[in-house]
């Protein structure tokens, strides 16, 4: 039986499972300079052994998945700053670092390794027809084609490279989504779908993605079909997690995972102590997901802000099994 195998077994019996923080701000926070072409993508070329002691972290914070640091590292995320040629070499070396966190600290505990792959550094609209026919990110312009090419790269780089599920986290439209799932699935290794939620300001309603106007439950209905394992909301507020909960049970049967984030506007080539941006604290964070654990969710960590104190107090905050 595989790590992964276990882990079905353990989410069929209604175990809560917990999840690692947020990566990029983590990272940040331990001194590397997260930057708006590549985020914390190449943390890995230039601060590998932070990029491990982060993970060992989260391993001692009790955590049940560790995600690699590979959120911003396709091919499109490292060619503006002249590292494409690294692409492969930086995606490995991602897997390898979580690969010997795991063995030094684990200490025989089942810890799995989830791969992130992600749309960052791609823009594209809702509707396909009225794609562009270039996507521009930062200081190049990369075709429809190129962009789906580069997530079909990058996910089987991290299958290669030995992760055991993958984490489709892609916080654009409904279509940016569509090409993460895509390439994930293509390489037949368990993937969750993620999804991201935001409140719209003017009529309260819950919206997918940073700045559609989709509601959240048509993305959920577009994209459903492609779910097996898990479904999870992240990269989304406290507060829009809470109104995304109910509408993904009521679609989904299985399994569900949260990991919101601190909601901080920020991050680039800036560090700033928690407490100035995040308006919940650990204790408050644990609250929220013993909450969310009650209403069935099995699987919690965090995304963005909410980092090692605030993974830490789960194993203990929480119960042990889902309602």
């Amino acid at each position: 039986m595989t790590k992964y195998d276990n882990l079905l077994d353990r989410l069929s019996s209604r175990e809560v499972i917990i999840l690692d923080g947020a990566v990029g701000t983590e990272l940040q926070s331990l001194g590397f300079p997260i930057g708006a072409t590549a985020w914390a993508g190449i943390a890995q070329h230039t601060h590998p052994d932070t990029v491990r002691f982060m993970h060992e972290q989260y391993i001692r914070a009790g955590v049940d998945i560790i995600t690699t640091n590979t959120y911003s590292s396709a091919r499109h995320c490292l060619e503006p700053l002249g590292l494409g040629g690294l692409t492969r070499e930086l995606n490995l070396r991602a897997v390898v670092l979580a690969q010997e966190a795991r063995s030094r600290v684990a200490d025989g505990r089942p810890i799995l390794i989830a791969g992130s792959v992600s749309n960052y550094g791609i823009l594209a609209g809702s509707d396909e027809e009225k794609l562009p026919s270039r996507l521009q990110y930062g200081w190049s312009d990369y075709t429809e084609t190129q962009c789906r090419e580069n997530l079909h790269e990058q996910a089987q780089i991290l299958v290669d490279s030995g992760v055991d599920m993958l984490l489709a986290e892609a916080t654009g439209s409904t279509l940016n989504r569509r090409w993460v799932i895509e390439a994930c699935k293509a390489t037949g290794l368990p993937t969750w779908l993620g999804f991201k939620a935001h409140i719209d300001t003017q009529n309260g309603g819950l919206m997918t993605g940073h700045n559609s106007k989709e509601p959240f439950e048509t993305g959920l209905d577009t994209l459903l079909s492609f779910a097996s394992d898990v479904v999870a909301v992240f990269h989304t507020t406290v507060e829009a997690t809470d109104l995304a909960i109910p509408t993904i049970k009521e679609k989904w049967k299985g399994p569900v995972a949260v990991y919101p984030d601190a909601d901080r506007h920020d991050y680039v080539d800036h560090h700033v102590d928690a407490a100035e941006w995040n308006s919940h604290t650990p204790e408050e964070f644990v609250n929220c997901a013993r909450k969310w654990v009650e209403s069935g969710v099995q699987i919690i960590g965090g995304c963005c802000g909410f980092g090692v104190e605030y993974i830490r107090p789960l194993r203990e905050g929480l119960p042990t099994h889902a309602g």
